[in-house]
């Protein structure tokens, strides 16, 4: 009698243990940043032009501009991409979403909640950067590369995404100096002409928004 009690408690906490694992499980799973996030569209960090084409089309506009000692050609999408190509090896560099349809992994969208990114990607402490207010996620697969959230300095809503792989301090230059120094060279071409009005982010078409100075990533 005892020994079948005994067997039937044990049933009954492994039944719980398991329903515990399963509820806990996806969400932990979720909250932490994934390769995939350090990609738009299925274009990624490091991809070339013909590539972007083929998802985003030609360009409309764009203008070259040196970010953290690197020189940047930043050519605007329609439906307000922004994406940023090395000017020494052409591979894409930095990726800017103010595109208020766009989706990224678990729902994560303009006007999502900082609640919202942080079950996604994990717990996080938001930081200031040039008055403005994100979350900075790490690819856990490349130390130099970041997903930048920016929320809204007063309710913590989504406002613009950055995919990024320019340094965020000058400890990262210098490391990514040593790693890729390519990123660095200079071009042959001395015509390349420099807009240096082009290092932020437009925000004018948020009332009541500051434009977006990156903080290490804006001179």
């Amino acid at each position: 009698m005892k020994q079948d009690l005994l067997r039937q408690g044990m049933r009954i906490v492994l039944v719980l243990m398991a329903a515990a694992v399963m509820l806990i499980s996806p969400e932990a799973e979720a909250a932490k940043p994934v390769a995939a996030d350090f990609s738009c569209r299925q274009v990624s960090l490091g991809a070339d032009k013909d590539a972007v084409e083929k998802v985003f089309g030609k360009p409309v506009y764009d203008r070259t501009v040196r970010i953290q000692d690197v020189l940047v050609k930043e050519c605007d999408y329609a439906d307000d991409y922004t994406i940023g190509y090395s000017v020494a090896t052409g591979e894409v560099i930095d990726i800017i979403v103010k595109n208020k349809k766009y989706e990224a992994r678990g729902g994560v969208r303009y006007g999502a909640t900082s609640a919202l990114i942080q079950k996604t990607y994990g717990k996080q402490k938001a930081q200031n950067f040039g008055g403005n207010k994100f979350y900075v996620y790490d690819n856990p697969k490349n130390k130099f590369q970041h997903l930048m959230l920016q929320v809204d300095m007063d309710n913590g809503a989504l406002v613009v995404m950055r995919i990024t792989g320019l340094p965020m301090n000058d400890e990262e230059i210098e490391a990514l100096m040593q790693e890729r120094p390519e990123l660095f060279e200079e071009p042959e071409d001395k015509s390349v002409s420099l807009n240096m009005a082009g290092k932020e982010i437009d925000m004018s078409d948020l009332p009541a928004a500051q434009p977006v100075k990156l903080g290490g990533l804006t001179e």
